[in-house]
């Protein structure tokens, strides 16, 4: 008894270091396990044990699943330069919440170092533990990875929900958006980033490649996204300039056309907190939930044109290049400079002239786009003038019918009818009417209602098709009179340019010739 006492003299009254973490994720507990409230209750424990406090070791806002957090690995650097024999935290769970891990730190980590561990509302003391108490941190070890477990399934499941809900989440806004500061989960166009981003969609649109899109902004010195966040968040390292994959991020985010997109990545597990990306067909994706900065024609078409190579080197905008082929050998036809003019040259045949897949022919860049446009402007006129064919003639069978007129008597007769049928089932229900004859009378009476709307959505269908035709005549009016070709219009209107070795050119359209089909 007497050696006992002597051993637990010994050990108080030793210097000891108290390790405080507190996780974001920790939900209602949160405020009672304050940093604060742990490092108060841990100073008084310590003084009223005889217990010498020489440091603290803090992690505010990291999750106990892992060990990857700052304080506990200054903490470790400390337990292997043998500078720290005696640690103390409120609990178990504050050393961590994965129990295979915090088991190993208690297990075999601890005592092959020498270090004492307590965790004072457990009742836990390393150098005092019973068998019983040992088994029964094995238990609140599982438990409180089970909570971690439960708490990180709750958070993902509210963060879902948020999400789906088309709230914004992340802790910087896109670039091009700010966050709304009425609404921390809305997003506003930034005035000084919005431009930059229509400005990128313009350029590639108008023919200009990635890599060249990367070039001008970086030759203009306007600060990349990530320069962009390095000048709104201190906290972070975020370097770089503009680069291809940077404009393709944003040529490919569906924020841009108002849509608010998230969950591009995700986490392993709760353990394991690295990211990855996850496809986009996974992305949760709602529509409209803020102000586009580009329409969703042109964000659309922004999409397909990615889906083209262009081998595009220089300043020069070749709008052919992944529309343009060889056709004896099928490969793409690639632009290069002779003298003051651009050639089409075979890239089979460039790629391995010993090969023989094909000849070396090349034709003038500007000779295929001239053969393009003049194609096109064909087409075009064709296209107004059949469009306008079908227009009067439809406007013909319908008999120059005053539609709005008739639209507003087959309404009123509908009306009529629907109110006439109700009162005859108040007639039914006050004995006027019989029951056959309610049912007749009910039965006519449906009929001309669904007459009324048939012919009602037959005027419908026909006004819209008016509709279509005039903004479709007038689309292709404005073609006509373009003044030079950009690669959006190509990518819309123009499938594939085929050029033989005998300078044949061939061009096939998103749309057959609508002058041969009208009858």
């Amino acid at each position: 008894m007497k050696k006992e006492k002597t051993r637990e003299s010994a050990l108080d009254g030793e210097d000891a270091v108290i390790y405080l973490r507190l996780s974001s994720a920790d939900g209602p507990a949160a405020e009672s396990d304050s940093i604060q409230n742990q490092r108060s209750f841990l100073q008084e424990w310590a003084q009223g044990h005889g217990f010498h406090i020489v440091r603290e070791f803090v992690d505010d806002g990291h999750t106990g699943t892992d060990f990857e957090r700052p304080g506990f690995q200054e903490l470790g650097r400390c337990l292997m330069d043998g500078s720290v024999r005696c640690i103390i935290v409120k609990d178990l769970s504050r050393l961590g919440r994965n129990y295979a891990e915090t088991g190993r730190y208690l297990e075999q980590i601890f005592p092959r170092l020498g270090v004492r561990f307590i965790a004072v509302n457990d009742q836990y003391d390393s150098a005092k533990n019973t068998d019983s108490v040992q088994q029964m941190a094995v238990f609140k070890n599982v438990f409180n990875d089970l909570y971690a477990a439960d708490a990180s399934a709750k958070v993902r499941t509210s963060l879902g929900i948020l999400k789906r809900q088309g709230k914004f989440l992340g802790r910087q806004a896109p670039y091009g958006y700010r966050i709304d500061p009425r609404d921390k989960y809305h997003l506003l166009p930034d005035e000084e980033t919005a431009p930059i981003v229509q400005r990128i969609f313009g350029l590639f649109l108008g023919g200009t490649s990635r890599t060249q899109i990367a070039k001008i902004l970086n030759r203009e010195q306007i600060p990349s996204p990530a320069a962009h966040k390095q000048m709104t968040d201190k906290s972070r390292q975020f370097t770089g300039l503009w680069n291809a994959e940077t404009i393709r991020r944003i040529l490919s985010h569906p924020v841009y056309q108002g849509d608010m997109a998230q969950q591009f990545t995700r986490t392993i597990s709760y353990k394991v907190h690295l990211r990855r990306r996850v496809d986009p067909e996974e992305w949760i994706v709602v529509k409209g939930t803020h102000e586009p900065l580009v329409s969703r024609e042109d964000f659309a078409l922004a999409q397909t044109m990615q889906q083209v190579r262009t081998y595009e080197t220089t300043d020069h905008p070749h709008l052919l290049t992944g529309i343009a082929f060889c056709a004896d050998c099928g490969s793409p036809l690639y632009a290069k400079k002779r003298g003051k003019y651009w050639y089409l040259n075979c890239y089979g045949y460039y790629r391995d002239p010993t090969a023989h897949r094909c000849t070396s022919h090349s034709i003038r860049e500007d000779v295929v786009l001239q053969a393009v446009v003049d194609a096109l402007r064909t087409l075009a006129q064709n296209q107004v003038d059949a469009k306008s064919v079908a227009r009067q003639r439809a406007e013909k069978q319908q008999g120059n019918l005053d539609i709005r007129g008739r639209q507003r008597k087959l309404q009123q007769q509908l009306e009529n009818a629907r109110r006439t049928r109700l009162g005859a089932y108040k007639d039914k229900a006050a004995g006027i009417l019989s029951e056959e004859e309610f049912l007749a009378i009910s039965e006519d009476l449906r009929k001309e209602e669904s007459s009324c709307q048939r012919e009602l959505n037959r005027l419908a269908r026909w006004e819209d098709g008016q509709d279509q035709t005039r903004i479709i005549e007038q689309k292709v009016k404005a073609f006509l009179r373009f003044d030079h070709l950009e690669k959006s219009q190509l990518q819309q209107l123009v499938r594939r340019v085929e050029v033989d070795a005998y300078k044949h050119i061939t061009i096939a359209f998103n749309f057959t010739d609508p002058g041969k089909g009208a009858d």
